[in-house]
């Protein structure tokens, strides 16, 4: 039994009338009368009676039309529940990020896009390895990493430089350090190193191999300030996070060194969600704002 043998037994049972039947499915009547045989065949049993040019369901008949009717009503339902899920689906672009100077953009590209267009984002937070893996299994729409050459080995994504995440160092102002220009990181090696931020692997171990010290993530910046004014060691932010300036503490910039990180965007090739494009012009736009460093 095939689904369009029960579709084609309700249009002749509600017309009574073959070529209506088949005109209305558009289809020829030959078809038609050869596939209710078939379905009567299959059941043992007449499902319709004729008298002249209309046919007329059986007893038989009509206790299947109840049943095929409940199976065409749940498929249709069935049918226009996942349609309706796809289209919502694809007014959604869900996008992903590490933390960096994107956290910081984010609500305003947000605000900005959903404003002009009818897409929803949603945005979630994780690691840079968390978000290659949801965008290669289609769990993401769009997402925000740290570009580096492994990037490159998959084909099937589009990669988007945007920008460079910088950082500064803040140590307290009776230390030697700060009558140094342009410190190189071995020189940090004198104190623990506080992060107010969530630097990629490769950075921590580049921090901690060329200046042999201990890295600890602190989130507050009432903690960095205690950890200044007592003399605990120094602490390092991106340059989009600044300390409220201070007559304890200097802040030295860390941009001639090699901790640094260039952010990207990175997409499906295949992702052919309505407003995909207009999303990644638009953070091209707002992201772009400092040369990219490779």
């Amino acid at each position: 039994m095939e689904f369009k043998q029960l579709k084609y037994f309700i249009e002749v049972a509600k017309r009574e009338h073959l070529s209506e039947a088949a005109l209305e499915l558009n289809i020829a009547q030959s078809a038609i009368s050869r596939q209710i045989s078939q379905l009567e065949e299959e059941l043992n049993t007449k499902l319709f009676r004729r008298e002249g040019r209309n046919i007329y369901l059986t007893e038989a008949g009509q206790r299947f039309m109840t049943q095929a009717t409940k199976i065409v009503e749940q498929s249709e339902q069935t049918l226009n529940m996942f349609r309706h899920e796809q289209e919502a689906e694809a007014k959604r672009i869900k996008i992903g990020y590490v933390e960096s100077y994107v956290s910081q953009l984010l609500t305003l590209l947000i605000q900005k896009f959903e404003k002009e267009h009818t897409t929803t984002l949603l945005p979630m937070r994780q690691s840079n390895e968390a978000l290659l893996k949801s965008t290669l299994n289609r769990d993401l729409d769009v997402v925000f990493v740290d570009l580096t050459s492994s990037l490159k080995k998959y084909n099937e994504i589009e990669i988007i430089p945007l920008f460079e995440d910088n950082y500064q160092l803040y140590v307290p102002k009776q230390d030697p350090l700060t009558a140094t220009v342009n410190p190189p990181l071995k020189q940090l090696n004198t104190q623990p190193i506080f992060l107010m931020t969530d630097l990629p692997q490769q950075l921590i171990h580049l921090l901690e191999n060329t200046a042999k010290c201990t890295t600890y993530r602190i989130s507050t910046e009432r903690l960095a300030n205690y950890l200044l004014r007592h003399n605990r060691g120094y602490v390092i932010t991106p340059q989009y996070i600044a300390l409220p300036e201070s007559e304890q503490f200097v802040r030295l910039s860390l941009a001639h060194t090699e901790l640094k990180r260039t952010l990207c965007a990175i997409v499906r090739k295949d992702n052919h969600k309505p407003e995909l494009t207009a999303l990644l012009k638009e953070i091209t736009t707002l992201l772009s704002h400092t040369s990219v460093y490779h």
